[in-house]
């Protein structure tokens, strides 16, 4: 029995609301946030105001650097997180192009620095990375982009780490890294059939690899002195949408 099938209070939230981009509260934006399509602008006008969060999707627009979904599914996981995971140092890890570490430089002046981190830099980064940079020069001199087998990584201490969509296991190494770090976490996993299995093969059997997955990684963080909460960005950007977040220091 996979997740799907399980009732809905051992389920992720099937769809909760849009938290940062509030204007896709409706049919149309729900329709919206979820497209593979290049973010341009034809999409402007869901980002018609002078907010900073309006000029960073007009610029990201202009520079033709990413994805609806992508930017939506970023905005919305850092807007879930941001309070647990920002300190002096956050990392991004298996960054791609970086936009969600990116958004910590760009809103969270108390972060000092941001690791963006992946075996490597994709093409989209430079042009992304420059659309951001351009709403502040505060910005720049905070991002570094680490090329780097992600198993060789050392953070320094007490680094918040995220990890958005670390395919399969690599979201296992993303716990590890923070745990390592003893800094806050958070990852939103996905291909749940490349993870390595863990767990109680009876968990697996009862609940599906989905669940019993995540609530493995839930018991890892605990086991390590971590508190952890789960939370969800709208299934509209991605059925993937389960978040766990860890706080360290916290747990009985």
């Amino acid at each position: 029995m996979d997740e799907h099938h399980l009732p809905h209070s051992l389920r992720a939230p099937v769809d909760p609301p849009f938290k940062f981009v509030r204007q896709f509260n409706c049919p149309a934006g729900r329709a919206d946030a979820g497209k593979k399509h290049r973010l341009a602008e034809g999409w402007m006008h869901w980002f018609t105001g002078d907010t900073m969060l309006d000029r960073l999707a007009r610029a990201l627009a202009a520079a033709k650097a990413i994805d609806m979904k992508e930017f939506v599914e970023s905005l919305e996981f850092y807007h879930r997180v941001r309070r647990t995971v920002r300190g002096e140092i956050v990392a991004d890890l298996c960054c791609g192009h970086g936009l969600t570490g990116l958004l910590f430089a760009l809103f969270e002046r108390r972060v000092e620095q941001v690791w963006l981190v992946d075996r490597v830099r994709p093409e989209a980064h430079a042009r992304l990375f420059d659309a951001v940079c351009s709403l502040g020069e505060w910005i720049a001199p905070k991002v570094r982009y680490v090329e780097a087998p992600l198993k060789t990584l050392a953070l320094p201490k007490g680094a918040g780490v995220i990890g958005v969509h670390a395919c399969g296991g690599a979201t296992d190494l993303c716990l590890r890294k923070a745990i390592e770090a003893g800094g806050p976490v958070a990852v939103m996993p996905c291909c749940y059939g490349r993870a390595v299995p863990s767990g109680p093969p009876a968990l697996h059997a009862a609940l599906g690899k989905i669940l019993s997955a995540d609530i493995d990684r839930t018991y890892r963080l605990e086991q390590t002195g971590y508190s952890v909460q789960w939370s969800a960005i709208p299934r509209s950007i991605t059925p993937l949408n389960r978040i766990i977040i860890g706080r360290p220091g916290m747990g009985a």
